[in-house]
């Protein structure tokens, strides 16, 4: 009896650990992700410039506000003249720029040489150019703003132009541009290379392991396949920038070969023995009755593995490739360094260098201050990242079910 109620308090125990450590591994990513998220989403309800700096103008000038379209043309000098300003022309002082203004205004020499070693006269300076230039658009520090410059309110960075833009410059002073875009479009396009060929060689491998290999051979192609695994990524991404990066750059005739083939064909070996591996076992999966019935019927050895085992192993194949495009799509060191790390739209141009979110997060991440601007970006690629695994992940479960269900 005793015995009978120790074995029940441990089966209890068990079961309620077990359930515990579920429910507590649940909480946890449901932290994390709402951690990524609260920090990501707080890009959007930003200033377009940086916290540090303000925008200000002519006290007249009706404008109270600047959206963050019209700031980046004012600052691209696509809009040159003040509309309902007396068709005042735009003069811009910014952190990038006050040096040349002080030279077309007269003053020669370095700007400590000129305001001082703390820029203390730049303000009167900048209120006597006001009235010389009542279009002036000034973005500086708020001490070095004139009192009788009136502040505007600066848009708030956007998600559409996030999502659009074409542009990624997260470091340009006084308003960065966010565009997330060409690592967008750098992740799937290096993910649809190497899933490419990733597919001409995982599935046939796996059925050449699980149905036509030879005992000797199998023996010695297991472990390798799982030994290429287990080897660091960063140790691909060495070989692939010592050996396949100058290959590259010498078959094409490329002035540096890191480039997105480099990119897709490194990615398509990392991700080859999880496929392989998946993908066998689901050969392996499939009943011993249905392969003897169809060769009982007098199909061959070929015939029974396209028309009965590869249908029968297909949602497993397919969970295999889902597994592998997970390894393409959050890879960082090894794409990092031989993709060229480049952020540009490059459309489908497999020579050219680009730059994945993930390598993104992984270069910038040390050099964006906390809080600032350039940290919430870099948290908001990763947000994009998530709902792009999310959704490859959701398709691919849908895939497979469906796959089940016509079995």
């Amino acid at each position: 009896m005793a015995r009978q109620a120790e074995q029940r308090f441990g089966s209890l125990f068990w079961q309620a650990f077990i359930k515990a450590c579920g429910y507590a591994s649940s909480v946890l990513v449901l932290i994390i992700v709402l951690f990524l998220f609260s920090e990501g989403m707080g890009l959007f309800s930003s200033p377009a410039i940086d916290r540090e700096l303000v925008a200000a103008v002519h006290p007249d000038n009706p404008i109270t506000e600047i959206d963050e379209e019209t700031l980046h043309a004012l600052l691209g000098e696509e809009i040159t003249t003040w509309a309902d300003f007396r068709s005042a022309k735009v003069e811009l002082v910014n952190v990038n720029n006050l040096e040349k203004k002080l030279k077309a205004y007269g003053l020669q020499g370095r700007p400590e040489d000129v305001l001082g070693q703390n820029f203390e006269r730049l303000p009167l300076l900048l209120d006597s150019m006001l009235t010389v230039h009542p279009g002036m658009l000034i973005i500086l520090q708020p001490h070095f703003v004139p009192q009788r410059a009136k502040q505007v309110n600066v848009g708030h960075i956007s998600l559409g132009r996030f999502l659009a833009g074409r542009t990624w410059d997260p470091t340009r002073s006084p308003s960065p541009l966010f565009g997330a875009l060409p690592l967008l479009w750098g992740t799937i396009l290096v993910t649809l290379g190497a899933l490419f060929f990733a597919l001409l060689l995982g599935p046939p491998v796996a059925m050449y392991m699980a149905e036509l290999a030879p005992k000797p051979i199998y023996r010695w192609l297991k472990p390798t396949v799982e030994l290429l695994a287990g080897i660091p990524s960063v140790v691909f991404g060495f070989i692939g920038l010592v050996v396949l990066v100058p290959n590259i750059q010498v078959v094409f005739g490329l002035d540096s070969g890191s480039t997105v083939l480099a990119g897709c064909m490194l990615l398509a070996v990392i991700a080859l023995p999880t496929i392989i591996s998946v993908s066998e076992d689901a050969i392996r999966a499939v009943p011993r009755t249905l392969k003897e019935a169809s060769l009982g019927m007098g199909a061959t050895h070929w015939q029974t593995m396209i028309r009965v085992i590869v249908p029968y192993s297909a949602p497993g194949i397919l969970a295999a490739i889902l597994l592998g495009v997970g390894r393409i799509v959050g890879e960082t060191m090894a794409v990092l360094m031989v993709t060229g790390n480049t952020p540009q739209m490059v459309g489908f141009d497999f020579l050219a260098s680009v730059r994945t979110m993930s390598a993104a997060i992984a270069a910038e991440m040390g050099e964006a201050p906390q809080g600032g601007l350039h940290y919430k970006s870099l948290f908001a690629v990763g947000c994009l990242l998530f709902l792009l695994t999310f959704i490859i992940n959701l398709v691919g479960e849908l895939l497979v079910a469906k796959k089940i269900k016509q079995r």
